[in-house]
């Protein structure tokens, strides 16, 4: 199979070794960017201290970092990406220091008795405009699929790959769940549809644009749906995709491709990866994403 002109080629990898280096320093140091930002050191070590509490003695909580405009922190709990208050707690850790592991049970405590979005809470008029679909591996659904006691809502692409909805808010977003479809009276079918219907008004961001061209497109926008534009793409065949990561996508025709390198390639970004979705090289055929698998 020919290989790609010389200075497209140099272009490509130049694009996706940068892609791997951003990714890698990123994970390095996100740490500490989280609490180094602009905060006095009592503030920092304040932080650092709620997420070791958190790391050793409440393993089903993550701590996801700061938010960007506020003294509050982004939590998984339950499945939920919840922001979380710290102004009470850490005033509380000031005068009483010896008691910050009491100080976070209380913390969570109060956060799942009335700080998550309780299913029976959600509107589905207020849903609609925010439902949008992630692609995630069946490996990440086995192991955190569950919300509360009901299973999420999902999409099979293919034995690997699965389409996921979630609710979005500009700091969290709250999983769909099959007890939601009960309150809302929908079908999997319906918020399938819907979600999709609103990823395009977010922006298809040049995947149609690659799926037509001759140029291979590498989409990162920073929105946390670029791997769901994937979706988009399901009726175009013979494209080549990669989604090594949520946020990234490469789209490109089969023509002239090193399918090894882009596979090597593919791999190494989702060892990286924040939020890995997939280290193979897919194919769309027939509507589906297939696995490339090695020339010989």
């Amino acid at each position: 199979m020919p290989n790609l002109p010389i200075g497209r080629a140099m272009w490509l990898w130049g694009l996706l070794g940068w892609c791997v280096a951003s990714i890698a320093v990123a994970a390095l140091c996100h740490r500490l960017r989280r609490v180094q930002r602009t905060y006095p050191p009592e503030v920092a070590a304040f932080l650092l201290r709620l997420e070791t509490e958190l790391a050793e003695r409440h393993p089903g909580v993550q701590f996801l970092g700061m938010l960007p405009d506020r003294f509050a922190c982004l939590l998984l709990i339950e499945g939920q990406e919840t922001p979380v208050g710290l102004h009470d707690a850490y005033r509380l850790a000031e005068a009483h220091p010896e008691a910050f592991p009491r100080i976070v049970e209380q913390l969570l405590r109060d956060v799942q008795a009335v700080g998550i979005d309780r299913v029976e809470d959600v509107d589905f008029v207020d849903a609609a405009p925010r439902l949008l679909p992630q692609v995630r591996s069946l490996c990440w659904l086995d192991q955190r699929g569950r919300f509360g006691d009901s299973g999420l809502v999902h999409r099979r692409l293919n034995d690997e790959l699965v389409v996921v909805y979630v609710l979005d808010d500009p700091h969290c977003m709250v999983f769909v769940c099959r007890a939601h479809l009960r309150q809302w009276r929908k079908s999997e079918l319906d918020v399938h549809n819907l979600a999709l219907a609103n990823l395009e008004r977010l922006g298809a961001q040049g995947v149609q644009a690659a799926a037509n061209g001759k140029q291979p497109l590498l989409l990162q926008s920073g929105d946390g749906y670029d791997a769901a534009r994937v979706l988009l793409l399901e009726r175009t065949e013979g494209l080549l995709v990669a989604i090594p990561d949520r946020d990234m996508l490469w789209v490109a025709r089969e023509s002239g491709q090193n399918l090894e390198q882009l596979m090597a390639t593919a791999a190494e970004i989702a060892g990286q990866a924040s939020h890995p979705v997939s280290p193979h090289l897919w194919r769309v055929k027939d509507g589906r994403l297939q696995a490339v698998t090695a020339t010989r």
